[in-house]
């Protein structure tokens, strides 16, 4: 029995339950090379897990008509919002993601960029180990002049232990569909040949809910973490004789 032409492991960067039958590579040697083709399975894995870690971005964006003016009226408006971190006790959760001065450019169709003249824009990134100071430090921080949030990021500590489950849950999935592949050819599956993981999705979500009105503080809503994972699996077929 020849071996059987597959399509491409496209799918499996998609992370989309794909079966395939996979021709033998060049590569193998010539004890694996055979008249008995292979089965190569796609499976993917998928779970949920609740942030308990968070990371905000607030931006601070001064500008001026020079490069020297706009640097120090940021200094003085980033060291307002660091004093206000420090006095929520979040001095040392603090840091510099981003700094950096250049012109400023205003944009209309008809003449296209014109410099107006410098920005200063420095991002300040804050650690946090509980939820509940998210809106907290965005509102004390646009209250001293943070012009705005570049973004808020949860994480998980058990994000980790939810990425193997995911990937034994793949692997599974990937020998189900290798079995019901070889039955539905007429034949059984032989042993393993081998496995790699596909690609998975940063399980970082930067869009969440914020609510602000009418002077009422800012909430946000977390949402669960969708950690997924995949798997390639390469059996050998036996035909029934």
């Amino acid at each position: 029995m020849r071996s059987i032409t597959t399509t491409s492991l496209f799918a499996a960067m998609l992370l989309l339950p794909t079966t395939i039958v996979a021709q033998t590579s060049s590569s193998q040697t010539s004890a694996e090379r055979s008249d008995i083709p292979d089965i190569e399975t796609v499976g993917s894995g998928q779970r949920r897990v609740p942030p308990d870690r968070a990371t905000v971005m607030l931006l601070v964006e001064s500008k001026a008509g020079g490069a020297a003016i706009a640097a120090a009226s940021n200094a003085k408006t980033v060291a307002a919002v660091r004093d206000t971190l420090r006095k929520l006790g979040l001095d040392s959760a603090s840091s510099t993601a981003n700094y950096n001065v250049g012109p400023d450019y205003e944009h209309n169709d008809r003449d296209g960029p014109r410099r107006v003249g410098y920005a200063a824009r420095t991002v300040v990134r804050v650690d946090l180990t509980r939820l509940d100071q998210i809106g907290r430090v965005i509102d004390a921080g646009l209250a001293k002049g943070a012009t705005g949030v570049e973004g808020v990021h949860f994480e998980a500590s058990t994000a980790e232990d939810a990425g193997r489950a995911a990937l034994a849950d793949a692997a599974q999935a990937a020998r189900r569909d290798a079995e019901a592949l070889a039955r539905a050819l007429g034949g059984t599956l032989g042993p393993l040949l081998a496995a790699s993981t596909a690609s998975g999705m940063d399980p970082r979500r930067m869009n969440v809910m914020m609510r602000m009105a009418g002077g009422a503080a800012t909430t946000v809503t977390p949402t669960e973490l969708v950690i997924t994972a995949g798997v390639v699996t390469r059996w050998r077929f036996i035909p029934n004789r």
